[in-house]
């Protein structure tokens, strides 16, 4: 897989719809290899956030094992409500120095203006996220299917 820098550009039709969805959608799947080799994939709350995803997980969860042992990561949406609009994300996941708490300290505004509502359902607070959801995982995009 190449490291090339992959970047959504907004110029294009479909890499548009790709991002505005990326900035409002409240749910997304991860994918990982799961460790008997059979795709795992799990649906996750996340920021698009520098060119990439962000999303925090609990650091002992299968998918933090699952991306420690083999970084390749897949993200996608919902394809709509017609089925007619597909993203996928492939790219490489990677882990934080940062937890959750600190980028809560970068993000909040944006990712409570996202989920507090979801908070709030849950009856959880900021502190309960950021505690037992403490890893953060960056997924870097190198290639965008989409129509």
């Amino acid at each position: 897989m190449s490291d090339a820098v992959f970047r959504l550009d907004p110029a294009d039709d479909v890499h548009a719809r790709a991002l505005q969805r990326l900035r409002t959608e409240e749910i997304g799947w991860l994918g990982s290899t799961g460790r008997n080799g059979y795709p795992h994939a799990v649906p996750v709350w996340f920021l698009w956030h520098d060119d990439a995803v962000l999303t925090f997980s609990q650091p002992h969860a299968a998918k933090a094992k699952n991306l420690r042992a083999d970084p390749r990561a897949m993200f996608h949406l919902e394809s709509g409500e017609h089925g007619d609009h597909l993203q996928v994300l492939q790219g490489v996941a990677e882990f934080s120095d940062l937890d959750a708490a600190q980028w809560m300290e970068r993000i909040g505004d944006e990712y409570l203006a996202k989920y507090q509502a979801g908070l709030d359902r849950l009856g959880w607070t900021v502190q309960r996220l950021t505690d037992d959801y403490s890893l953060a995982i960056i997924v870097r995009p190198r290639r965008l299917i989409a129509w």
